[in-house]
C-alpha cells in the first residue's frame, strides 16, 4: 500500500465514523492526535484505506485491487478487518492467525465511582515517564500509540490510581475506548498497588 501524506488524512473522515468501537477507533484516535501512519491502495480515490498505530492496523474498503505486493507493509501487524478481506489476506501472507477479541459498549450512562479510602486518581504528567516504562515490554504498544512514554504521560488522556500507602508504585496497564476497565496488581514487597489507565481522546469517544 502507499503511505500518504498528512494532508489526504481529512478527505478519508468518512472512512473511520465517529463512536465506533473496537479497534476501529484507531483511525479517530489517529485524526485527532496525529500519531500514526495511514496506508491506501492509491492517494486520488482509493478503494481500501489502513490507519496504522502502535503495531495495531485497522483496513477498510473494498479487498478486490488488494494484490500481495499492496499488502505487504502491513506484514507482522495485528489487522482488524471484515471477512471480506480474508481471501486477499491469505494470499498476501504465509500465516493468518484468528485473535478473538471481546469489544466493550457503552451500555448505560456512566455513574459516578468512589474512590477508595487510600487511593489517589489523578492525571499522569511527564515526572511520571519513568513509571510507565516500569510497566516493561508488554505495555510499550500503549504509549506507542502516544508516541512513546513520554508522549502519553503529556497527553493528559493517562490515568493513574496509586495507593498513598509508601513505597513505590507499580502500574498495571490497561487501553480503553468507549469504556473505562483497570487491572490491578500487588506488589507485595512494596505493600503497594496501582492501576493506569490510558484512554482516547475525548472526541474520539
Amino acid at each position: 500500500m502507499i503511505e500518504l501524506a498528512p494532508h489526504h488524512v481529512p478527505t478519508l473522515t468518512h472512512w473511520f465514523p465517529a463512536g465506533t468501537p473496537g479497534p476501529a477507533a484507531i483511525g479517530e484516535h489517529m485524526m485527532a492526535t496525529g500519531i500514526g501512519r495511514w496506508w491506501a491502495d492509491r492517494p486520488v480515490q482509493p478503494r481500501a484505506v489502513a490507519a496504522s498505530c502502535a503495531g495495531y492496523v485497522v483496513l477498510r474498503g473494498s479487498p478486490e485491487a488488494l494484490t500481495p505486493e499492496i499488502l505487504a507493509p502491513l506484514a507482522g501487524t495485528r489487522i482488524d478487518a471484515p471477512p471480506r478481506f480474508l481471501p486477499a489476506l491469505g494470499a498476501a501472507f504465509e500465516r493468518l492467525t484468528p485473535w478473538d477479541r471481546m469489544i466493550w459498549t457503552l451500555q448505560a450512562e456512566p455513574q459516578p465511582a468512589r474512590v477508595p479510602l487510600g487511593v489517589t486518581v489523578r492525571r499522569l504528567e511527564p515526572a511520571d515517564t519513568d513509571a510507565l516504562a516500569a510497566l516493561g515490554p508488554d505495555a510499550a504498544w500503549i504509549s506507542a500509540s502516544w508516541g512513546g512514554l513520554l508522549g502519553l504521560a503529556s497527553s493528559g488522556h493517562g490515568w493513574a490510581a496509586a495507593s498513598r500507602k509508601g513505597g513505590g508504585s507499580w502500574p498495571s496497564p490497561a487501553h480503553t475506548s468507549g469504556a473505562t476497565s483497570t487491572r490491578t496488581s500487588g506488589c507485595i514487597r512494596c505493600r503497594t498497588t496501582a492501576a493506569i489507565a490510558s484512554v482516547w481522546p475525548a472526541s474520539t469517544r
